[in-house]
């Protein structure tokens, strides 16, 4: 699915009559800071966080990665920003009339982080939404009002489906696993043994987590251990060598040549680059 780079606030006097109202949609692969105080901002938010991570401050700080769900009724106080270089968010922002109540009734009357919802219905309201506008300026605001409250009833529907501890059926199964991967990426890490870990099988493991975070498992410890290596680079004056050895490469060689197809350098310009910057 493509990125998204356009922001729509469609107006019409009328739609403040509707119980539910559409007053922006967009999206970006470069989510830079936002930050909200709690009187000045009157929208109810749902934002997406489709690749890359994020952290919003809330009553407590938490980290938005792919698959997760950000949602923030009108009023509330709230920051957040990347953690990454690259961080895709879509996003909607609505009120109306009815609106409020209809929130409470539902559950939705705080904000929340809903860990790896099921985004699938969501972004297809999303992209209805999205196309609605830019097909018909004028009236398409009616009837993205009323997928918008399709939209409510499908957040409301990922929040129901969550287990008893908060987290959802998916998240039950990955987070142990990308936690085992952030202890263990330093070595040699078998798929086998995050198999064993997560209780289910190799093959549904594979497609759980390609469909949560966009990524397969191989490239995802890959993209860590290329992670780890670049602040390294930057931060020490240690051997590529002894940097490939610690990220969990077999080699220097095999290191440099995943590195160079991952960022389209070598580890050591890479490093001359990152230092020059400083300067």
């Amino acid at each position: 699915m493509a990125v998204i780079e356009k922001n729509i606030y469609p107006y019409v006097d009328e739609t403040d009559k509707l119980p539910v109202c559409l007053r922006g949609i967009g999206g970006t692969g470069y989510q830079g800071i936002a930050s909200r105080s709690g009187t000045n901002n009157f929208w109810n938010q749902i934002l997406f966080c489709k690749s890359g991570t994020g952290r919003v401050e809330l009553d407590k700080t938490e980290e938005l990665e792919p698959g997760d769900i950000l949602f923030t009724p009108g009023q509330t106080a709230h920051t957040y920003y990347p953690l990454s270089e690259k961080w895709e968010t879509r996003w909607v922002v609505f009120d109306g009339r009815g609106c409020k109540e209809m929130l409470e009734a539902l559950g939705l009357n705080k904000p929340m982080v809903i860990k790896n919802g099921c985004q699938k219905d969501m972004d297809k309201l999303f992209e209805n939404m999205l196309n609605t506008l830019q097909t018909n300026p004028a009236g398409g605001v009616y009837k993205c009002s009323g997928m918008c409250y399709q939209l409510i009833i499908a957040l409301h529907d990922v929040l129901a489906n969550q287990t008893p501890d908060g987290s959802t059926v998916k998240n039950a199964i990955l987070v142990p696993v990308i936690a085992y991967i952030e202890d263990n990426f330093r070595r040699d890490l078998p798929i086998g043994e995050l198999v064993e870990l997560s209780g289910v099988s190799h093959q549904y493991l594979g497609r759980l987590f390609r469909q949560s975070m966009k990524i397969s498992m191989d490239r995802y410890i890959r993209r860590r251990r290329i992670w780890e290596a670049k602040r390294l680079l930057m931060e020490t004056d240690r051997t590529v060598m002894d940097i490939a050895n610690s990220c969990g490469f077999a080699d220097s060689g095999y290191f440099c040549t995943i590195f160079k197809r991952e960022e389209n350098i070598t580890p050591a310009r890479y490093r001359l680059m990152s230092r020059r910057g400083d300067e």
